[in-house]
């Protein structure tokens, strides 16, 4: 093609038909792995997907606009989220149904606030017609279609939705398909609505309603996409650091940004943490253990190494017996997605890496401050509406970035509380530096000690009404209004970014309302810890992301941000006259004051990456020094607490190690030069990066087995009950579940609503209470462990300084052992009308008597099932009887 036909293509509509390359490449890749079934399943889930994007184009291309492919993937994730949470705020509010009808409606509604104003159209048409958009636009797609594809291949390897906490996620979906309706009931304790975080389950659960793919399939397509997503967004996100970097005077290169940004996917979705180069026996790294064992370090066991290791480490090998133990949990990403756990945290990172690129968007255009802003005096004038300096700073003040932040850690308050707090202080880090270079002071003395009241303000109000969400919000609302009006009458870097954190925590409170209305806290206090991670621990785990992302934080301290000068005669002479010296990329602009001076010197996203390290590190911190109070006891007190932790820490600083290496490759010296010294850094850096990277084909043969085409099962993930052998029933033979799959399978297709059902109750992580799972059904009671943990009640013991139940909020009083009891009573008794006054108390339609039932009970009592009611189903040696509860008369 000569090179005026390859210009008249790249302006032409028919280069859009270039995005049809990553379905085309996924469908290939597809049918060479999974078949021709399950490929067309992916990509009616993934075109889907891209409809959700479309849906918020525009605003993706206004916040993005600077960027090559003006956030077209994060678009995807960003217009399921919203759509979704409009659903479930309308929803909630009975005005809405969990349907294809007000789904649609939902993303209308929502297309509408994208498109109506002009703006937002005229964002997206500038981007549809920019040099290179389609080209950025197919790379990523490409990128994430096909680490979908393969996820949803290696998943087929082994779908079974059975194990961990599968159950429960599945339960969860299976509870809103089901009903329609918000709050969603709790399958496994009849007449109450689930009492955890669960908008991204609903989040999956919209989706295979919209879609019609079966709910079996579609939990592993949603596991899939809860990993791939945010390889998409980490690859996005990575690829924009650089071009955001490019723009205030780093190198710009095309492959080096693609570069940036594939590894930051990888790292962050596909890599693990350290622990396995060194403790997997077949690694080269393990012979380094001998050396640490030589330094006096006691290792722990260093051979039979199996994946899961690298996330129970810390407490467990060797194992820690002071103070009780202290068993923790490293838990990342890729792990999580072997496991196949469609945990909140995991359906969360879609959530706090789209909070990441929007602080990156908003770091990338921020400026210096105006001469009206430099210019304006700080007083109680400002409040006169006649000098318009009141709605001037609420303009720059509550900006779309910032309201964005807030709905959307609103949605992660909903999802995963521990995700709402981390990525609070993660905004606030973000806009502390913007406010710092766009306001001409840093702080007055009485503006420090206003920011101090309003971070003390919003923290004390949280800690003594978080229980109470109304007035939660009320009391914040009135702290948002002081410290805006402050801001109005002396503006300033720290007072603006208390007021902004005030907004976040604020309006993510209200978006969250409906939700935490119904909601009992399960608990908001800290307790000290008792046990402490020895630092060879930590170098093992996070050793690579820690120094590498460090080293940098030192590099852009001690350092400034030199402008790259050519061997020209003219730039010699220009640096000639500079004493030698290189331009500092900024100092054409005058500064106002010292922390603006420090940040404007350097390349500001180079600052914003290491306020990334810096809450990153302290992620990594915070578990050794205290712990959120749960049900955990024993050895066990903040093994919640660094999973959470340690899980958004490795998030973090998988990205910033990524851009550390790629930013030192090119870093200009004071002189004006590439740096060899850092150079050199990075090159061993980057070979350092192969330490996290050993985690993955190390884990997924383990996890999978050998990745052959024939070894291939289905992406279904009820399939296997068809050869399952559960230990939970008496005949221990391969497919002695099959009874309850028929039986679970009639429910699906012939019971509408939610009628209380009653099986045998049990242990958490077994295969007890499959069918209230299965089906979404209520049961009377399910997983015990789980119930108590949702329904805890706790006050803090000032002798052991643990949380135990609060007697008066006793969940085994309340709950628990009652229905234990006449669970016992319905499938054991003899008498009548005991029987049905356990079926009138509980509103129970239907009774599943089956292997597992018999099992447990060492009894059938199905003759006292049919004398008060009636079979309405029955499969081999199980029987569902139809009973009448008084209360439906």
């Amino acid at each position: 093609m000569s090179q005026n036909n390859a210009t008249d293509f790249a302006s032409s509509p028919y280069r859009f038909f270039l995005l049809l390359i990553p379905f085309a490449v996924a469908s290939v890749l597809g049918m060479s792995t999974m078949g021709s079934s399950d490929t067309s399943i992916c990509i009616w889930w993934a075109v889907f997907l891209l409809l959700m994007g479309v849906v918020t184009l525009p605003l993706a291309a206004k916040l993005w606009e600077n960027f090559s492919s003006g956030g077209f993937f994060l678009s995807q994730p960003m217009g399921l989220i919203f759509t979704c949470l409009i659903l479930w705020t309308m929803t909630h509010l009975k005005l809405f149904r969990i349907n294809v009808v007000c789904i649609v409606i939902s993303a209308v509604i929502v297309a509408a606030c994208c498109y109506l104003p002009k703006s937002l159209r005229q964002a997206l048409i500038k981007k549809l017609d920019s040099k290179g958009f389609v080209e950025a636009v197919v790379i990523e797609e490409t990128a994430f279609l096909v680490i979908f594809f393969l996820m949803c291949f290696f998943k087929g390897f082994l779908p079974d939705i059975n194990g961990q906490e599968k159950f429960m996620d599945y339960g969860f979906i299976m509870s809103m398909l089901r009903n329609d309706k918000l709050p969603a009931s709790d399958m496994w304790l009849s007449g109450k609505n689930i009492n955890y975080y669960y908008f991204g389950q609903y989040i999956w659960a919209v989706v295979i309603k919209a879609t019609g793919i079966p709910s079996g399939t579609g939990y592993t397509l949603s596991m899939c996409s809860a990993t791939a997503i945010p390889f998409g967004m980490s690859f996005s996100i990575g690829k924009y650091l650089i071009e955001a970097a490019s723009k205030k005077g780093f190198m710009e290169n095309k492959i080096v940004k693609y570069v940036a940004g594939l590894l930051t996917g990888c790292a962050v979705s596909l890599w693990g943490n350290s622990h396995s180069f060194y403790y997997d026996e077949k690694s080269i790294g393990n012979g380094l253990l001998e050396f640490f064992s030589s330094l006096g370090i006691n290792v722990g066991r260093t051979d039979s190494f199996f994946y899961p290791d690298s996330t129970r480490y810390i407490g467990w090998n060797p194992e820690v017996t002071t103070n009780g133990g202290d068993f923790t949990i490293e838990e990342f990403p890729f792990y999580s997605y072997l496991v196949g756990d469609l945990h909140a945290h995991v359906i969360s990172m879609m959530i706090v890496l789209l909070i990441s690129a929007v602080i990156l968007s908003m770091l990338s255009a921020v400026t210096l401050p105006s001469a009206e802003d430099i210019a304006t005096v700080h007083s109680i004038d400002n409040l006169n509406t006649s000098n318009g300096r009141l709605f001037t700073e609420m303009k720059s003040t509550l900006t779309p970035h910032l309201i964005l932040c807030a709905v959307l850690l609103g949605c992660a308050q909903m999802t995963n509380y521990w995700d709402f707090l981390i990525y609070f202080i993660f905004c606030s880090m973000g806009f502390f530096v913007a406010n710092t270079i766009r306001s001409p002071k840093f702080a007055t003395p009485l503006g420090a000690i206003i920011f101090a009241a309003n971070v003390g303000g919003i923290l004390l109000i949280y800690l003594s009404e978080g229980s109470n969400p109304p007035v939660l919000f009320a009391l914040e609302l009135v702290l948002l209004i002081a410290s805006f009006l402050f801001c109005v009458t002396g503006p300033s870097a720290l007072p603006r970014t208390s007021c902004q954190m005030s907004f976040l925590f604020t309006v993510a409170t209200l978006t969250a309302l409906p939700f935490n209305i119904n909601f009992d806290m399960i608990s908001n206090t800290l307790g000290k810890v008792k046990n402490r991670s020895s630092l060879y621990q930590l170098f093992i785990l996070y050793g690579t992301h820690v120094i590498i992302s460090v080293f940098f934080v030192a590099v852009v301290a001690l350092t400034k941000n030199y402008r790259y000068t050519s061997q020209t005669k003219s730039a010699k002479a220009k640096n000639k006259s500079n004493n030698g010296d290189a331009e500092i990329i900024g100092s054409e602009y005058s500064f106002t004051n010292p922390v603006q001076k420090f940040f404007g010197q350097r390349n500001l996203i180079d600052v914003f990456v290491c306020g990334m390290t810096i809450v990153g590190l302290m992620l990594l911190a915070a578990p050794e020094i205290f712990y959120v109070r749960d049900i955990y006891t024993g050895g066990y007190l903040r093994s919640n607490t660094m999973f959470k932790f340690a899980f958004a820490a490795f998030i973090i600083l998988s990205t910033t190690m990524v851009y550390s290496v790629v930013r030192l490759l090119w870093y200009v010296t004071k002189k004006g030069r590439y740096s060899m010294a850092f150079f050199t850094f990075a090159i061993l850096f980057a070979v350092m990066m192969l330490v996290p990277a050993h985690y993955t084909m190390a884990s997924l043969k383990q996890r999978s087995g050998e990745l052959k085409r024939e070894n291939y099962k289905t992406i279904d993930g009820t399939a296997y009950l068809s050869n399952y052998t559960s230990s939970l029933v008496s005949e221990r033979n391969p497919g002695n579940l099959t009874p309850y799959t028929e039986c679970i399978n009639w429910f699906n297709t012939s019971v509408e609503g939610s009628p209380v059902i009653c099986e045998a109750y049990g242990d958490s992580y077994t295969d007890s209470c499959i069918v209230s799972a299965y089906t979404g059904l209520p049961t009377v009671f399910g997983w015990q462990t789980h119930e108590w943990l949702w329904r805890f009640h706790g006050i803090v013991d000032k002798e052991t300084d643990t949380l135990v139940s609060d007697p008066d909020k006793d969940v085994w009083k309340i709950y628990i052992s009652p229905r234990h009891n006449d669970i016992d009573v319905l499938y054991l008794s003899g008498n009548e009308s005991e029987i049905q006054g356990i079926i009138d108390k509980y509103h129970i339609e239907y009774i599943v008597m089956g292997g597992i039932e018999r099992f447990k009970y060492g009894y059938d009592n199905s003759y006292m099932f049919y004398q008060l009611g009636e079979i309405v189903y029955q499969y081999d040696d199980l029987t569902v009887f139809k009973v009448n509860p008084a209360a439906t008369y």
